[in-house]
């Protein structure tokens, strides 16, 4: 076992959450900005708008132009990226650990002086519509938000992250900059940091970069979205490809830390790599598939637990049938001691592995601050894996998989006579 390295957090009196993790020996650093608002914080007028503006941070700031912001990571080998979920949004460095102070300043210049010029914005149109365009175009990632949107509904979890062509193109340069002043500021942000330097050295470049006073006069409002109803229904999105891509809904739960860790361990049996059920019994044995596996999504009011699959339309409804075969036999045999026991190494091994990267441990600790507000080190992951119960686990797939029926999102040739048969009723 690693030793246990504590994670260091303190509150600026602006309050910015600064997080670090030390990592010695490590050559490189990681340093995010976590704002702890996503898409679920719009409005229906903003629908889009987190995505679209993470895009116009990467753009022309007071003091660089977009390519100088690029060229300037670049040059030292480094990574700038950005990324928007529903419930936050990231952008984060990646360099050698001597370029810390780069990091810090590039990332401040993006957060805290944007320019949001029109012809910035114009452009950014056109890109954002061309991400939809290839979205439209690749059916593995059509099907995920395709599925979000049926079995969620109207609810805000059901709204695609990117928006609407209609959203998108109506944004202006005058409602960015309200929706940036509404959510950017540095009370709804936590800096996470991991490397090889000291606290005090994180310290002292927080505070020559986000010691920003709040600039627009904003407090952060914990916003709580009501836990919406999922629809367990069947829909096909009728498109001429070779493939039949198959999304699969069951239960899942709000995020807690033992839901996370119960959950993962039920996926990992499941679905969770080639020695799973689901790639043995459907894929090996039967040959119905090239991809298939499961995963869960966790929020702070809803969850999910999702199986995925891409196979031929002649192949679909057993691939389905099959998968429904599996689900019922766990709620009524449950799993052994040996999975169980695999899939304790499994996790343990995974998450031992992910520790090796400061990266990693920066979105680590950033995410337990958002989630949680409390830091669980890699000590305590290994213990709480460790004291999952054969019961337990047990308990919470019946739980999980104790449906009438599934939710079934399918993109594919197949005419809705030929989609009626594919079942969504255990035991058909």
């Amino acid at each position: 076992m690693a030793p246990v390295i504590e994670c260091k957090r303190t509150v600026l009196p602006n309050g910015l959450t600064v997080l670090f993790q030390p990592m010695k020996h490590a050559s490189s650093m990681g340093v995010g900005v976590f704002l702890k608002q996503g898409s679920l914080a719009e409005t229906n007028s903003e629908h889009g708008y987190f995505h679209f503006l993470e895009h116009m941070l990467f753009k022309d700031t007071e003091t660089r132009t977009s390519k100088e912001i690029a060229e300037s990571i670049e040059r030292v080998g480094g990574i700038l990226n950005g990324s928007t979920g529903r419930e936050y949004t990231q952008y984060y460095v990646v360099a050698i650990k001597n370029q810390a102070e780069l990091a810090f300043e590039i990332l401040s210049d993006m957060l805290f002086r944007p320019l949001f010029r029109k012809e910035d914005i114009q452009t950014e149109k056109g890109v954002i519509m061309e991400e939809m365009r290839s979205y439209e175009d690749a059916p593995d990632d059509f099907v995920y938000d395709y599925y979000f949107r049926n079995i969620f509904g109207k609810s805000p979890y059901g709204r695609d992250i990117i928006g609407t062509k209609k959203s998108v193109t109506g944004v202006t340069e005058n409602s960015i900059r309200k929706f940036f002043e509404k959510h950017y500021f540095p009370k709804n942000m936590v800096i996470s940091v991991s490397g090889n330097f000291t606290w005090e050295k994180v310290l002292d470049l927080t505070k020559k970069y986000f010691s920003f006073e709040n600039p627009h006069g904003k407090t952060p409002t914990e916003l709580i979205i009501p836990a919406p109803k999922k629809s367990y229904s069947k829909h096909l999105e009728r498109r001429k490809i070779e493939q039949f891509h198959i999304m699969l809904g069951v239960n899942g739960k709000q995020r807690d830390y033992r839901t996370v860790t119960v959950s993962g361990l039920i996926s990992t049996i499941l679905g969770g790599g080639m020695a799973s059920r689901l790639f043995q019994n459907i894929r090996e044995k039967e040959g119905l598939c090239y991809s298939i596996y499961s995963f869960p999504s966790y929020y702070k009011t809803t969850g999910l637990f999702s199986i995925s699959s891409a196979t031929s339309k002649e192949k679909a409804a057993r691939c389905v049938e099959l998968i429904l075969k599996e689900l019922e036999l766990i709620t009524k045999h449950g799993f052994s001691k040996s999975e169980l026991a695999d899939a304790k190494s499994n996790q343990m091994g995974s998450i031992a592995i992910g520790y090796e990267l400061p990266e990693n441990r920066m979105n680590n600790i950033g995410l337990q601050e958002i989630y949680y507000g409390q830091y669980f080190s890699l000590e305590d992951r290994m213990k709480a894996i460790k004291s999952v119960t054969l019961d337990e686990i047990n308990h919470a797939a019946k739980e999980m998989f104790g449906l009438d029926k599934v939710h079934l999102s399918c993109v594919g040739d197949m005419t809705e006579s030929q989609f009626a048969k594919i079942p969504v009723q255990f035991g058909c």
